[in-house]
């Protein structure tokens, strides 16, 4: 089995005309990207065409690409910067509150800040439902802390990485990824508590 080609190899080889090594570049990153645009935008439908814009743009920057620096940051950049010009042609997006959630979402809520709470194991099925409803939590975030949050937590960048991606100081995104820990848990424990206060009332 050949061993796998650098990412330095393959912007190199990229530039020099292999179609093939910016197929790697795609597979190797599409996820990353893909993942940035929906937590940035929150629409399924924009992902692919977006994504597709992304790629484009990394295609068509690659000459200029310092091979020294990360790959996976740059791209993260691109794809940061992609989303914010989208969304400032785009009308003013609607903001999720907390009455959108309805009362079997506030259920499984609760359910699982209970089992993070005793420190017990999560099935399969757990961890997606609770994916699904920190999607909307994350709504409510400022849009930069979302995204230091998105690329630390659900992406596993390095302070770094991030800080070069949304080109800003390391300590800048520490701070968000900490202030947006802290929004969520204060965010979750408001809805335990405004379920709970429904019912006793």
């Amino acid at each position: 089995m050949a061993e796998a080609k650098t990412d330095a190899q393959l912007v190199k080889a990229t530039v020099e005309g292999d179609s093939q090594a910016f197929e790697e570049i795609v597979e190797r990153y599409q996820r990353l990207v893909f993942n940035i645009i929906y937590h940035y935008m929150g629409r399924r439908n924009e992902v692919e065409d977006l994504a597709q814009e992304v790629f484009l743009k990394v295609f068509r920057a690659l000459e200029t690409f310092d091979a020294t620096r990360p790959l996976k940051s740059w791209i993260g950049r691109i794809t940061a910067n992609t989303c914010l010009d989208e969304i400032r042609k785009a009308p003013k997006r609607k903001v999720w509150s907390f009455a959108d959630l309805g009362g079997d979402e506030e259920s499984k809520i609760e359910y699982f800040y209970e089992r993070f709470g005793q420190h017990s194991s999560l099935t399969e099925k757990d961890v997606e439902d609770l994916f699904e409803l920190l999607e909307k939590l994350m709504e409510r975030l400022n849009r930069k802390d979302k995204m230091a949050f998105v690329l630390r937590e659900l992406e596993g960048l390095s302070y770094p990485e991030i800080a070069k991606a949304l080109q800003s100081s390391e300590l800048a995104v520490r701070l968000r990824v900490s202030r947006s820990k802290k929004r969520l848990q204060k965010d979750l424990e408001e809805i335990l508590y405004s379920g709970k206060k429904r019912v006793d009332d």
